[in-house]
């Protein structure tokens, strides 16, 4: 019997050094309260839902959030200050993003704002054929924050994010980054470059580029290496119907929240540089949901997806870009 107990804990001395490891340095910020939830040097890619939820519950009964911008990534680039030119100044404005991005991950975040009792006074979503394809996502970096499903995921979410950090692969990039502070090309998808950190507003959860806009105005962001990327784009087509009925009832139950809370919204489609056209039917869904007036269709072959110059790489586009759309959409 003694020796059965010796040989389980040692058996089980790994598990609990990696347990009590992850609690208390908290690789992923999912465990204990953050005033800002981007810091330089960190290490760990983190799940941007997660921080765009748990920053706006942080923050809301200090600044009164109003306005938000939903959507993935390609959101951040709608500038908040650009946005205030089109609705009231003094407007609270957060940018409730997440990565990859789903029809019920902005969903959930709007019944959120429903549920503290707050008003969403303004409101700009970012679309396109990948969000509106997706429900949920999984994955420790994708899935959606407990907070937001009524904590019905609380051991699901915990869980995926403890497995990643039993991953060899993982900590021996980690241990690397943490050790020599330097971001290595096999860290991609693991590690955060955390380069454009220092510029991030905790408090509209605003992520600029800063770093790599300041090499395209000085000419030397678009090198051999990104343009490799550049030149792969295929023939234009036209994206695969994905609004179905399921879909469309989320989308149904997003604007019975902004009919509640009397919402000025715009639904804008991105310009994605693989000028893939959204489907016509799936474009005739969101209008039947949220009006013609509101949807915008930018997608497919136009004035920006021709040229490279508008997009940091194939997925994100400027926010110069953004700015041009805002001021169509609004005047």
């Amino acid at each position: 019997m003694n020796r059965f107990l010796k040989y389980s804990l040692a058996f089980l001395c790994p598990f609990f050094i990696l347990l009590i490891s992850y609690v208390l340095l908290d690789p992923f910020k999912v465990l204990w309260h953050y005033d800002n939830y981007y810091v330089e040097g960190d290490g760990a890619s983190v799940n941007r839902s997660f921080v765009s939820t748990m920053n706006y519950l942080n923050k809301r009964d200090t600044y009164h959030y109003d306005s938000f911008i939903f959507g993935n990534s390609r959101s951040l680039y709608y500038r908040i200050n650009e946005w205030k030119r089109y609705i009231p100044q003094n407007a609270s404005c957060y940018h409730f993003s997440e990565s990859g991005g789903s029809v019920n991950g902005i969903f959930f975040k709007c019944r959120l704002i429903d549920e503290e009792k707050d008003t969403i006074k303004n409101a700009l979503i970012v679309l396109d054929h990948d969000i509106l394809e997706r429900l949920e996502q999984d994955g420790h970096l994708f899935m959606m924050p407990p907070a937001l499903t009524g904590y019905r995921n609380t051991i699901l979410f915990h869980t995926e994010s403890f497995i990643q950090w039993t991953n060899l692969r993982f900590l021996v990039m980690w241990i690397d980054y943490k050790i020599t502070g330097k971001y290595k090309s096999y860290m991609e998808d693991y590690i955060a470059k955390g380069t454009n950190y220092s510029h991030y507003n905790p408090i509209t959860n605003e992520e600029p580029r800063s770093m790599q806009d300041s090499l395209i105005e000085i000419g030397k962001y678009y090198d051999q290496i990104r343009m490799k990327d550049f030149r792969k784009r295929q023939t234009p087509s036209v994206s695969s119907r994905v609004l179905e009925k399921e879909r469309i009832n989320v989308l149904k139950k997003i604007k019975q929240i902004f009919d509640k809370h009397h919402t000025n919204y715009k639904i804008i489609i991105s310009p994605l540089f693989d000028q893939v056209k959204l489907n016509p039917l799936d474009y005739n869904s969101l209008c039947a949901v949220f009006g013609e007036q509101n949807v915008y269709d930018f997608s497919g072959v136009n004035k920006w997806t021709c040229d490279y110059h508008n997009y940091y790489e194939t997925s994100h586009y400027l926010p110069s870009v953004a700015s041009e759309i805002m001021q169509i959409i609004y005047e």
